[in-house]
């Protein structure tokens, strides 16, 4: 087993008086895909969202390589090598292909490692670079997802962080997509995934945690929560 990237201990997480989180704790060892399953309303984005700092938790630690992160500001744990492609994708329709994907490496002055970065991000999505002029509003719903993804990786993350990135795709765009996180993955990118098409995610991934309610109900290899009889019928629909 490889170092951990990425460690949550005991991690709460309130909304108002609604337990959002309520003590979770997860690892992610570097250079794995992990995936966080989970019903609507299970506490999957508001795991993401407090690591990278657009929530604060009101008890708990995330260690991100082995330091402490909680507290800090969104823009400085990105900095630090964390990106979120957020749920629903969240992409400005208004700005070209190019402009949504300068957007993501907005914190960086060096121009030659932007354009770096933007040459992996087409080698990845060569379907943006053949869009790179157009609107985002007028790509597809699959080309928008590409987008967003593409964007988070323009700040060179070490870990990547994926909500829902299947989410209203047709089937064959959603294989598309999981293509192209493999992929990623197979360049080193550590990632974290949320899905709720669980079968999918759990193909592509080492280990999965099955979030209910704010808790981590199970945690195992991707292998046997895929022949798991209670994540079977209430997941995978069998």
């Amino acid at each position: 087993m490889s170092a951990n990237i990425l460690e949550i201990k005991d991690l709460h997480v309130n909304y108002g008086a609604i337990k959002a989180l309520k003590g979770i704790s997860l690892k992610v060892p570097k250079g794995e895909i992990i995936t966080i399953i989970g019903a609507n309303g299970a506490g999957k984005t508001t795991t993401v969202s407090t690591i990278a700092g657009l929530l604060k938790p009101i008890k708990g630690e995330i260690l991100f390589n082995d330091k402490k992160i909680n507290g800090l500001p969104s823009h400085e744990i990105n900095h630090l090598g964390i990106s979120l492609s957020p749920e629903g994708r969240r992409i400005f329709p208004e700005l070209t292909v190019l402009e949504n994907l300068n957007m993501g490496s907005y914190s960086s002055k060096d121009k030659a490692k932007i354009k770096g970065d933007l040459e992996i991000v087409f080698n990845l999505f060569p379907r943006l670079k053949e869009r790179m002029k157009q609107l985002g509003g007028t790509l597809s719903g699959g080309e928008q997802q590409m987008l967003a993804i593409g964007r988070a990786m323009m700040s060179s993350p070490s870990l990547l962080m994926l909500d829902e990135p299947s989410l209203g795709l047709a089937p064959i765009l959603v294989d598309e997509v999981f293509d192209s996180i493999e992929e990623l993955n197979k360049k080193g990118v550590t990632i974290l995934l949320i899905e709720q098409n669980a079968a999918k995610a759990l193909q592509i991934s080492s280990h999965g945690y099955v979030l209910e309610t704010g808790n981590i109900t199970l945690s195992d290899s991707s292998d046997k929560l895929l022949s798991n009889s209670k994540v079977k019928e209430a997941f995978l629909g069998v």
